[in-house]
């Protein structure tokens, strides 16, 4: 079972990320420091090359941090801190956080629901973390081509059905059984963690929800997210 699955594996990834930090921590700061102890040194062609393999260490050493603060984040649930939300308010804050994102990819972002506020019971930094993972993941689904993102809201029977609709290349059929497993990811190229999808599903299942791909094609993918409109979680 998925969510059991998801439990065990976060309890590992706390253990693994919490012993990772602190020598990750050392080589990231020491690798800085014999950086800025270099720059004071008469430099040659030697030099160079040193100084590219330290900021290559420097590099990849901050990408191991990215790999530990995913599992962190991917390792806890924050069922203390549930309110009464907006949740139009925190799709326009996942929203402008992304914003840059969208204008760098040419993608227009359209938000086909009213403007009426809609309460519901959740985290709201959980409920956000898990919007803009989505919008991120239609944005790199769309790098080759421009077009539109669409958000939808409908509410079905006491619940808020949210849908992030994409016009990118779609998910492959043999993927979709997977994607919201952790470490699996399709982005061979952008050395993700494969965690993204599998954090979102997470949050999702916290707060008494269902998340999944309701549509995908050639011509884009639809994520649809239902939550409990007016349920307090314990």
């Amino acid at each position: 079972h998925q969510i059991e699955k998801l439990a065990s594996l976060g309890k590992l990834s706390a253990t693994v990320a919490h012993e990772l930090n602190n020598p990750l921590a050392g080589i990231l700061t020491f690798s800085k420091l014999i950086t800025k102890k270099l720059q004071t040194v008469q430099k040659d062609n030697e030099y160079e090359s040193i100084f590219e393999y330290l900021e290559l260490i420097s590099k990849e050493s901050a990408r191991c941090g990215q790999i530990v603060k995913d599992l962190l984040i991917f390792s806890h649930s924050e069922h203390d801190k549930f309110s009464k939300e907006n949740l139009l308010e925190i799709i326009d804050c996942s929203v402008t956080l992304i914003r840059h994102h969208l204008e760098i990819s040419g993608i227009t972002l359209i938000k086909d629901y009213a403007d009426e506020p809609i309460e519901i019971f959740c985290n709201a930094n959980k409920i956000q973390q898990a919007l803009m993972s989505l919008l991120i993941n239609s944005i790199e689904a769309m790098s080759s081509n421009k077009g539109k993102i669409t958000i939808k809201i409908n509410n079905e029977n006491n619940n808020v059905v949210i849908r992030i609709i994409d016009e990118g290349n779609g998910i492959d059929e043999k993927d979709l059984p997977h994607i919201f497993e952790p470490f699996y990811s399709t982005k061979e190229e952008s050395g993700g963690t494969g965690l993204g999808l599998a954090v979102v599903y997470g949050i999702i299942a916290n707060h008494n929800g269902k998340i999944s791909v309701e549509k995908t094609s050639n011509l884009g993918t639809t994520f649809k997210v239902i939550l409990p409109q007016n349920e307090q979680l314990a």
